[in-house]
């Protein structure tokens, strides 16, 4: 984790937290770096996703509902 740590305050990311921070309107060698710190990571398990709430696909609408009336902690993922 400290690697990551280390690599997100190179790219203005503190201790204080995130301010409009996108890592996709970062150039190349900015997501080639990130990459290759998070690969590792997800592949140990040491990172997952906080996940809110599954909807199945045919209730997707309800999904778009969900995110912008609840606000929820975590991602709304669909199931196909």
């Amino acid at each position: 984790m400290r690697e990551l740590a280390r690599a997100l305050r190179w790219y203005g990311v503190s201790e204080d937290g995130v301010k409009s921070f996108s890592l996709f309107a970062q150039p190349a060698e900015v997501w080639s770096a990130a990459w290759s710190v998070i690969c590792p990571l997800l592949q140990a398990d040491a990172v997952k996703p906080i996940v809110a709430k599954t909807f199945p696909l045919p209730e997707a609408a309800d999904a778009l509902r969900y995110l912008i009336e609840g606000r929820p902690f975590g991602r709304v993922v669909l199931t196909i």
